[in-house]
């Protein structure tokens, strides 16, 4: 079975190669990272699993000491954020946000009656 992969140009001048993420791979990027308090762990390492750099797989310490360019290149390749998103060729289409402000929004703690729902100690009180 072939999988799609797409060459990009780095920063750098490296070539890097990625291919198609499935949910395998995000699952293996959180294994690698497992017990790790920095935040972008699961993201370097899922670059790693997607990843070659002029042929050669990488792992999580190769991201960690590549050029940071490189590294924001490879982040927005794989999470979709970059021009033509390969991960996600067919993302769904943006949803259009209420643009008329003209009128408050109705807040959803709002009873029937329009003022706000009593608070814990309001309804202590009432016992």
């Amino acid at each position: 079975m072939s999988e799609e992969r797409r060459r990009i140009a780095l920063p750098s001048g490296k070539t890097a190669e990625l291919r198609k993420g499935k949910g395998r791979d995000l699952m293996r990027a959180h294994r690698a990272v497992a017990g790790s308090p920095e935040p972008m762990s699961v993201s370097f390492a899922l670059i790693a699993e997607l990843v070659r750099i002029e042929g050669k797989p990488l792992v999580y310490e190769d991201v960690l000491e590549m050029d940071l360019d490189d590294v924001l290149a490879l982040e927005a390749e794989v999470s979709g954020a970059a021009e033509g998103n390969a991960n996600f060729p067919h993302g769904a289409a943006p949803q259009k946000e209420a643009t008329d402000f003209s009128q408050p929004r109705q807040s959803s703690d709002l009873s029937a009656s329009g003022s706000p729902s009593p608070s814990y100690e309001e309804c202590a009180y009432r016992k």
